[in-house]
């Protein structure tokens, strides 16, 4: 009975081997139509139960991958983030922390976060307003000043809300060494940062506010520095948290300074006060000086969804994990500048999404205890102090509106800071 030995490929001749009894007949390249008849359908007969096989058990990897899954289950707890494009700058690592502090499921179905890298935070506000699958995002405070005499400010203000005041960023203007102050910028060409960021937001409104009439250009960062060693622009805005890593890397041969920003009455009611150090920018700060500065708060936004809206609903679902896990974040292995973050604190202007105060409501404790009124009256001496204003300058509408602002100022600061 004729059986079928083995069969390899050698030098690209078929060698195989037939038995027939006990003798061994082997053939070449050349074979009758019978043997090869009888290879062919053997192989088959193989190829054919291997693919059999593979494709039970890939069926069944399918099944277990997919076991208790569907394409409800896998959208119901996804929340996409609008950052911004400043990769590994504090907004960017936010998202990823709260990706990996609350992505919840076997296949993440309880809850995923998914950060988006954007264009900035004014186009984070259209993102969140108009484009498809946007949930919350990264909007900066003063976005609603700047819009005012947009004709769709009234709807805009309707269909915006904010979940939480995050940590405000600092406003740097680096410019020339023959620039002295913004007043020298009056008729020079200014970069006020790529189109849609909140950089071009803050140099706006400031020089709006200051009446300085600038050339205002749109370049991103590094740009803008390589313009500026060769003299074609004389300044450039950027929002960033210090230290920043863009001005960080400028060294003193460049040519290059900070430029100072006093906190005056043109950006007291926008804006908080801010400064920078040697500690911060060793190159371009002398040791023992302080340069003023303003710095631009910052919100996680929301669209004002219909509460019978599922996409209501999820984001209340991410809101309630976020805030319960919230002491987590300030843990080590998370961003420092999380400490920064009060849930409660309020923003002028805005309206928080109602999930969030509703939680905030039923939750307290979170509110940081009142202080007595020798130590508050000593943190508002401290923020006049930073401030760079005299209490015995200012009248009485211009206190209030200071400790307003000292309010907000006070809820940016670590708790531990504010209540020594």
């Amino acid at each position: 009975m004729m059986k079928l030995a083995t069969a390899v490929i050698s030098a690209g001749i078929l060698i195989s081997t037939v038995s027939l009894g006990h003798a061994q007949i082997p053939a070449t390249g050349i074979q009758d139509n019978k043997s090869s008849a009888v290879t062919s359908r053997t192989t088959d007969t193989i190829r054919l139960a291997q693919s059999s096989t593979v494709q039970k058990t890939n069926n069944s990897q399918v099944k277990d991958l997919l076991k208790n899954q569907n394409k409800a289950d896998a959208n119901a707890g996804t929340v996409s983030i609008m950052t911004i494009r400043n990769i590994g700058g504090p907004f960017m690592v936010a998202a990823h922390n709260l990706s990996t502090l609350l992505d919840a499921g076997e296949q993440f179905e309880e809850m995923r976060i998914i950060p988006i890298i954007a264009r900035g935070k004014v186009q984070n506000l259209w993102d969140i307003l108009y484009l498809r699958g946007v949930d919350v995002g990264f909007v900066q405070t003063d976005i609603l000043e700047y819009l005012k005499d947009d004709p769709r400010y009234d709807s805009i203000r309707n269909r915006i809300r904010y979940i939480t005041l995050m940590f405000p960023e600092e406003v740097h203007v680096v410019a020339r060494k023959e620039i002295k102050s913004l007043q020298d910028l009056e008729g020079k060409t200014v970069s006020i940062n790529a189109k849609g960021t909140g950089s071009s937001v803050v140099g706006t409104l400031l020089f709006r506010r200051l009446g300085i009439n600038a050339k205002l250009i749109n370049e991103d960062t590094s740009r803008a520095i390589a313009k500026m060693k060769k003299g074609e622009i004389h300044a450039h805005f950027n929002v960033l948290g210090k230290p920043a890593r863009p001005v960080v890397r400028i060294k003193k041969e460049d040519g290059l300074h900070l430029l100072p920003i006093p906190y005056s009455d043109a950006v007291q009611d926008v804006y908080l006060p801010s400064k920078f150090t040697s500690e911060d920018y060793p190159n371009l700060v002398p040791e023992g000086v302080e340069i003023p500065t303003i710095a631009a708060g910052n919100v996680l936004a929301v669209f004002n969804w219909p509460k019978s809206h599922e996409r209501y609903q999820k984001v209340a679902k991410f809101v309630d994990a976020f805030f319960s896990k919230f002491e987590l974040l300030k843990q080590p292995g998370f961003h420092p500048k999380w400490k920064e973050v009060n849930l409660a604190a309020q923003v002028p202007g805005w309206t928080r999404f109602q999930p969030a105060q509703e939680w905030l409501d039923k939750n307290p404790r979170v509110i940081p205890t009142p202080s007595s009124a020798s130590q508050l009256k000593d943190e508002f001496s401290r923020f006049l102090s930073e401030s760079g204003i005299s209490a015995e300058i200012a009248n009485t509408k211009e206190m209030n509106i200071l400790f307003e602002k000292f309010l907000q100022w006070r809820s940016t600061r670590p708790v531990a800071q504010t209540q020594q």
